[in-house]
């Protein structure tokens, strides 16, 4: 499984690289504000290298509330499955007679016909 990824790693390696070989002479002007901030004749593969790393940033960011969210949610189950384990472990400890009694009891206390 490793040399699949990392095969796919390099093949994605070289089209970025040969990208960036095709593209090196071309450039853009890049307005960020209008009419108060913009850059003339930047590099495409710099705007390409910084587009893809504030993307990076971006995943970085949201990827760690979704992890924060899931652990948050696993910390409630685990508490969740152990109060059910320790009410399943009371549950054992009961005898029948006394699950019995109980019936016995909630038949004869309840309102009469």
């Amino acid at each position: 499984m490793w040399v699949v990824r990392m095969l796919l790693t390099l093949v994605l390696v070289v089209i970025v690289t040969g990208f960036a070989m095709l593209n090196s002479g071309e450039t853009a002007t890049v307005t960020l504000w209008p009419r108060t901030l913009t850059f003339f004749q930047v590099p495409l593969v710099l705007l390409l290298f910084e587009a893809f790393v504030l993307g990076a940033v971006v995943w970085f960011i949201v990827s760690i509330f979704h992890e924060i969210s899931l652990r948050r949610q696993i910390r409630k189950l685990k508490r969740e499955n152990s109060d059910l384990n320790q009410e399943i472990v009371g549950l054992h400890s009961i005898s029948l007679g006394e699950i019995e009694g109980h019936a016995e009891q909630d038949d004869t206390s309840g309102p009469g016909i």
